[in-house]
């Protein structure tokens, strides 16, 4: 059956309203088509793994081999926890995230990252399949999908989908840079939890959102699972101690390895800084932020 048969599918119900989500690049349900590859072509190509490291390595002549593993994972944990989230926090959909059938096609855009804009590389996205898992017995019927019983279990679907997609990704990253395997996917159990974070709040479901970031990169055994991964609230008050802002953060369990070639400047939420020092720039930040909005001076 073509996909044009298929009107009304769940998967592209799903796709069409999280397009707000998706305005730098496209995540559709398609064929394969010239120009794309599939995750898995791209895994096992070490010319094109090597063409992507160098990319990383072309705005820090310096930067070594394991850095640039570490900010490629970033790059394609973007777009992928960017392309599939969405679809779990909003409609209870898990697509098939198997390597072989999903298609990338590769781009460069720009990215702000702790208020530095820096040159990225980007994918648009293709679900070469259209089987699907959901906890959502609306959609359970549907002959391409796979009821679960409870969101805990597509939580558990979901991490399984990400350890199966990402394991040989981070098997060539490790041999070809020497950054560890445990180094590696705590990049992605971060790319999780801060993503998730950031739908939830623009989804209005925060606590479900951390809920479920939380099931899928703490289960014990699984990869994903690291100590220092969790989130963490900070408040900022008023002189009269008043609360006037609260504010979600994810403490990262991983590394970008970013301060080896940015004279020594760690991330705003680094494993590295102590949990006092962060905290103290973080609502510093806050307090300029609400300043800012207000048009007054930061509150102490």
């Amino acid at each position: 059956m073509s996909f044009s048969d298929h009107d009304h599918h769940p998967l592209d119900e799903a796709l069409d309203p999280q397009k707000s989500f998706w305005s730098g690049y496209r995540v559709e349900c398609e064929g394969m088509e010239e120009g794309w590859t599939t995750a898995r072509a791209f895994f096992d190509n070490a010319a094109a793994i090597d063409a992507f490291l160098n990319y990383e390595r072309s705005h820090h002549s310096h930067m070594d081999d394991k850095t640039c593993a570490a900010l490629m994972m970033i790059d394609y944990c973007y777009v992928f926890m960017l392309a599939t989230i969405p679809l779990f926090a909003a409609s209870g959909i898990v697509p098939d995230l198997t390597p072989e059938r999903i298609a990338l096609r590769m781009f460069d855009d720009r990215h702000d990252h702790d208020g530095e804009v820096h040159d990225v590389r980007r994918a648009d996205i293709r679900y070469l399949s259209r089987r699907f898992s959901t906890d959502r017995t609306s959609l359970g019927h549907h002959p391409d999908a796979t009821l679960l019983p409870s969101r805990g279990e597509l939580c558990d679907a979901f991490r399984v989908a990400i350890e199966n997609h990402f394991s040989a990704l981070i098997e060539t990253l490790a041999k070809r840079s020497g950054l560890g395997h445990p180094a590696l996917w705590r990049l992605v159990a971060d790319a999780v939890a801060g993503r998730w974070l950031e739908i939830g709040r623009q989804l209005n479901c925060l606590g479900q959102a951390r809920q479920d970031a939380m099931r899928v990169v703490k289960h014990t055994g699984s990869p994903l699972y690291n100590k220092q991964l969790h989130f963490f609230d900070l408040t900022l008050h008023d002189d009269n101690r008043k609360p006037i802002s609260s504010w979600t953060f994810r403490a990262r369990g991983g590394c970008c390895r970013y301060y080896t070639v940015a004279e020594g400047a760690l991330c705003s939420t680094c494993v590295l800084k102590s949990p006092e020092i962060r905290n103290a720039e973080l609502l510093d930040k806050m307090r300029k932020h609400v300043a800012l909005l207000t048009g007054g001076q930061p509150t102490s």
